[in-house]
C-alpha cells in the first residue's frame, strides 16, 4: 500500500493484524529516512487516514479498518498541546504562575552586593574608631582596641585564604582581604602611644600598604584592588611624614596631598606603560617582543592603570574632603574642584578607571556639599537645589552621558574647562595653605 505525508510518498508493506499504534512509529522513521528529532522538539501526534475520511483508531487494526492491498493512506500530525491545568485553589495557580514567569536569579549580583555592603560596613566601624581617635572626649581603650581589630584583621585574612584557595570563590577572598587591610590599618592607627597625629597616620598609611600587599600574595585575588589600596597607603604615608618634619598643620598637608594627586592623575597614563613594560626599545637593534608578550604586557598596564588611578583619586578626594573638613570657603571650593576635576577626567578612560574616577568624584562632591551644609546651616531651598543638581548631575553621567558623543568643537571645550580648573587649584591652595601671607610678609630689603 502506498503511504503519503505531505509531498513525500512512499510504497510500503504492512502487517494487517497490527495495531495502527504500532505501525506509527516505524512508518515516521521510514518517511523522516531515520532522523532523530532536534533538542526540545514539540511533542506530535501522528494519524493514519484514508484520503477525504477521519483518522483511524490507534487501537485497531488495518485489517479491522477495511484497509487492504493496494489502499492509499496518509500520515498527517498534529501538535500535543496539553490541557489547561485546573487548580482546586486559587493560590496555588497563582503561586505557579508567578514561579514559570519569574526571572532567574543572578548569583554574582548578589556576591557582588554582599561584598560591596560587607567592605561598606567595615569602612563605617572604621571611621568611627578613627573619629574616637581623634577625639578629645571619647573612651579611646586603645589597648583593647588595638587587640580587637587586629583579631579580627587576621581572621578576616584567614577566611580570604580558605574563600579563594578553597571554595575558588574570588569576590569573597577579595572582600575578606579589603576586610582586614581596613582592620589592620586601623589597629596600626591605634598601636600609637600618645595623642593622634602624624605618626599614626604614617603608620597607619604602611600598614594598609603591607597588610594590602600580603592579602594578595597569600590570597591569589585582588591583584587590581590591593595594588590601589597599597598605592593610596604609601601616599598618606609620605603626606604624614612631609608633616612630622615639616611641622605642616593638616589642611595645608590635605590640600597639598589633593594637588600632587591631581597632577599626578595625568601621568598614571605613563606610569602604567613604563611599569609594565611597554616603554620604547632603547635602540633600533633591540629584540622585537613577540604578540603574546605584548599582549600581556598590555593587559598589565590596563591594571597598572586602575590602581594608579584608584590611588591617585582616592587620595585626591580624601585630601579634599579633608580641606573642606578643616578650613572655611576655600576648603569647599578646593574640595568641589577636586570633584569636578574627577569627573572630567573620567571621559579621558575607560572600563574601570573611569567608574573609580566618576565613584570617587562624586563622593567628593556629596561630602562637600554635606560639609558646606552642616558648617553653613544653608535654608531649605538651597539645600533642595543643589540636592536636585547634585542628583541630575549623577543621573545624567550613569544614563545620559554613555550614549551621547560629543563634536570635537564640544570635546576641546570640556579640555579647556578642565585645564582652567586644574590652573585654578594651583593658587587658590596656596591661599589655604597661607603662602600669600607668607610672601607678603617677607623682608625683601
Amino acid at each position: 500500500m502506498s503511504v503519503h505525508a505531505g509531498t513525500t510518498a512512499v510504497d510500503l508493506a504492512l502487517p494487517a493484524e497490527v495495531p495502527v499504534a504500532a505501525l506509527v512509529p516505524s512508518i515516521v522513521d521510514v518517511l523522516d529516512g531515520g532522523g532523530n528529532a532536534p533538542p526540545g522538539a514539540a511533542a506530535t501526534r501522528y494519524h493514519l487516514s484514508r484520503p477525504g475520511m477521519a483518522s483511524l483508531s490507534a487501537r485497531i487494526t488495518l485489517a479491522q479498518a477495511g484497509i487492504h492491498d493496494g489502499a492509499v493512506l496518509l500520515l498527517t500530525q498534529s501538535e500535543s498541546t496539553p490541557p489547561a491545568p485546573r487548580y482546586d485553589d486559587v493560590a496555588v495557580g497563582v503561586a505557579q504562575c508567578l514561579a514559570a514567569t519569574a526571572r532567574p536569579g543572578n548569583p554574582p549580583a548578589t556576591r557582588l552586593i554582599g561584598g560591596v555592603g560587607a567592605i561598606a560596613l567595615a569602612a563605617v566601624g572604621a571611621m568611627l574608631l578613627i573619629r574616637n581617635t581623634f577625639s578629645a572626649t571619647a573612651n579611646r581603650y586603645d589597648g583593647v582596641t588595638v587587640c580587637v581589630t587586629a583579631a579580627v584583621a587576621t581572621v578576616a585574612l584567614l577566611f580570604g585564604v580558605v574563600a579563594h584557595r578553597v571554595h575558588r570563590d574570588p569576590c569573597a577572598g577579595l572582600t575578606l582581604s579589603v576586610v582586614a587591610t581596613v582592620f589592620a590599618t586601623v589597629a596600626a592607627l591605634q598601636a600609637v602611644p600618645g595623642a593622634a597625629g602624624g605618626p599614626g597616620v604614617l603608620l597607619g598609611g604602611m600598614t594598609a600598604a603591607a597588610s594590602s600587599m600580603l592579602a594578595m600574595r597569600v590570597t591569589g585575588c585582588g591583584v587590581v584592588t590591593s595594588t590601589s589600596i597599597s598605592c593610596f597607603g604609601v601616599l598618606i604615608a609620605m603626606a604624614a611624614l612631609t608633616g612630622e618634619l615639616s611641622g605642616a598643620p593638616p589642611h595645608l598637608l590635605a590640600a597639598a596631598t589633593a594637588l600632587a594627586s591631581l597632577s599626578l592623575l595625568g601621568a598614571a597614563a605613563r606610569m602604567s606603560i613604563a611599569l609594565a613594560g611597554l616603554s620604547p626599545r632603547p635602540s633600533p637593534t633591540a629584540e622585537l617582543s613577540s604578540a603574546d608578550r605584548v599582549a600581556a604586557r598590555a593587559s598589565r598596564a590596563d591594571d597598572w592603570l586602575v590602581s594608579l588611578v584608584g590611588a591617585f583619586s582616592s587620595s585626591a578626594a580624601c585630601g579634599a574632603v579633608i580641606t573642606a573638613l578643616t578650613t572655611g570657603f576655600g576648603g569647599a571650593a578646593v574640595a568641589a574642584g577636586t570633584g569636578v576635576l574627577l569627573l572630567l577626567r573620567a571621559r579621558s578612560h575607560e572600563r574601570r578607571a573611569k567608574l573609580v574616577l566618576t565613584i570617587t568624584g562624586i563622593t567628593t562632591l556629596e561630602m562637600t556639599f554635606a560639609i558646606a551644609v552642616i558648617r553653613e546651616l544653608w535654608p531649605g531651598p538651597s539645600i533642595a537645589a543643589a540636592a536636585a543638581a547634585l542628583t541630575g548631575t549623577a543621573a545624567y553621567l550613569g544614563f545620559a552621558a554613555p550614549r551621547v558623543s560629543l563634536a570635537p568643537v564640544a570635546r576641546r571645550g570640556v579640555d579647556a574647562l578642565e585645564c582652567v580648573i586644574l590652573t585654578a587649584m594651583l593658587p587658590l591652595t596656596c591661599w589655604i595653605c597661607g603662602v600669600f601671607t607668607a610672601v607678603r610678609g617677607l623682608n625683601l630689603k
